[in-house]
Parts: C-alpha cells; sequence; structure tokens
C-alpha cells in the first residue's frame, strides 16, 4: 500500500513539476523526535526556552536580520515568470595619466514572461503562510520576496533581479522541502546567509498526515521551534 502511495505521488509531482505540490493524503508515522524541546500541542505544552549558542540567541545578538522564506523553491532557480536569455561581457581599456586599465563587466539580460509562470498550489501556499507567521510569532523578521522582486524588476536595471533585490534588503532565505525517501517523509529547512553563502542552519521534521490547514500549522511550528534551538557555531 505504501509503495503505491509513493508511486502516484512521484507521478503527480513529475507531471505537476516543482511549484504544484500535492500534500499526500496518508504518510506513515514519524520517526523519533529532537532532544532538547517539546513541540507544542495547539492549546497545551509549552516548547523549553532555548539557551546559550541556540540559534534564537544568536539572531538576537546579530541584531534580527531580515529573511525570506521559499518552500518548495531554492534561491537559484529563477522566480516565476521571469527566464534568463544572454550574458554579455563587456571590456573597456582607457588612459589616465600615462596608466593603462582594463576594466571587463559582465552583464546578464532577462526578460518577463509572468503570463507563461506556473501557478502555486494551494497546499504550498499554506505551508508558506504557515512558515512565515510562526516565525514572525518567534520575533523574527521576515520580508516578503515576492515584493521585493517586484520593487527591484521596476527599476530595469537588469541582471539578476531576484539576488539584487533579496541582497539589499534580507540577509537570510529560509529554505524549506517536503522530501520522501523509502516512503518516509520529512521537513527539511535550510537558512542561507544571502551575503557570503553561509549555511547558518539545517534543520529537519519527520512529519506525517499533513491533510489539514491545521496539521500544516503544527508542523510549521515544529519546524520552527527546531530552527530556534538549533546551535549555531
Amino acid at each position: 500500500m505504501r509503495s503505491m502511495i509513493f508511486a502516484a505521488l512521484v507521478a503527480m509531482a513529475g507531471a505537476a513539476g516543482a511549484q504544484n505540490l500535492i500534500a499526500p493524503a496518508t504518510l506513515p508515522p514519524a520517526q523519533g523526535q529532537a532532544q532538547g524541546y517539546t513541540d507544542p500541542a495547539p492549546a497545551g505544552m509549552i516548547a523549553e526556552t532555548p539557551g546559550a549558542g541556540s540559534f534564537q540567541q544568536w539572531y538576537v545578538g546579530q541584531r534580527r536580520p531580515a529573511m525570506v522564506v521559499y518552500f518548495d523553491r531554492k534561491l537559484e532557480q529563477l522566480p516565476p515568470g521571469w527566464q534568463g536569455r544572454d550574458r554579455l561581457l563587456v571590456e573597456e581599456t582607457t588612459k589616465a595619466q600615462g596608466k593603462e586599465e582594463n576594466r571587463r563587466l559582465t552583464v546578464g539580460f532577462e526578460r518577463n514572461t509572468a503570463q507563461a509562470a506556473r501557478p502555486v498550489s494551494q497546499f504550498a501556499q499554506l505551508f508558506q503562510n504557515a512558515l512565515e507567521a510562526e516565525l514572525k510569532r518567534q520575533s523574527l523578521r521576515v520580508l516578503d520576496g515576492k515584493v521585493l522582486h517586484r520593487k527591484q524588476a521596476a527599476g530595469g536595471r537588469g541582471g539578476d533581479v531576484e539576488y539584487s533585490s533579496l541582497k539589499g534588503a534580507a540577509r537570510f532565505v529560509f529554505e524549506v522541502e517536503l522530501l520522501v525517501l523509502n516512503g518516509e517523509w520529512e521537513l527539511v529547512g535550510v537558512l542561507k546567509d544571502i551575503h557570503n553563502g553561509d549555511l547558518t542552519a539545517s534543520v529537519r521534521l519527520p512529519v506525517e498526515n499533513l491533510g489539514n490547514h491545521a496539521a500544516i500549522e503544527r508542523a510549521a511550528r515544529s519546524l520552527v521551534r527546531r530552527l530556534m534551538h538549533y546551535s549555531v557555531a
């Protein structure tokens, strides 16, 4: 039965693409829990406060830099509606006060194909919204990447519009994916520093039934709690 469910999900994923992720109807039981805290129930247990060396403490010490959340998408992928076309190498030689200077500049060109953009599934949208809400509840600064990207694109400067818009306003991208291996499902979140490429944190959470909004919110809450407890070297 499990293999049949997995095969069906793989087929749907291949047909729909990354932006049309569909939540599985049933998932196997979660395998184990992270040490050091308890996932909160909707009306019950309070998680242990992150201690010294945790991401929460480190984040406050960094003056609460902003982040952008991507669910089921990575920064290296072009944003929906944008496709790279060409890269032009410009070389220039100038002479000043008897000295010769050479300058090389690479310019990227993109075109807007928003009308051909694939829609984001309702499941992916609900999950990203839940993650953003929980991060905000934990007093992290969360920005809307779509707004930043659109603002940068309106300037008409070309180049890597998405990266330029993020680097100018945020420090981190929190990339979260729902992955499956041998029928076992996990949420995997990686916090990447936009400025220097550092993998600041990496968290994993075994998950089961995600068939309703409440289950999505519980999973997002648990994943963010693991991020707050992450030990930053």
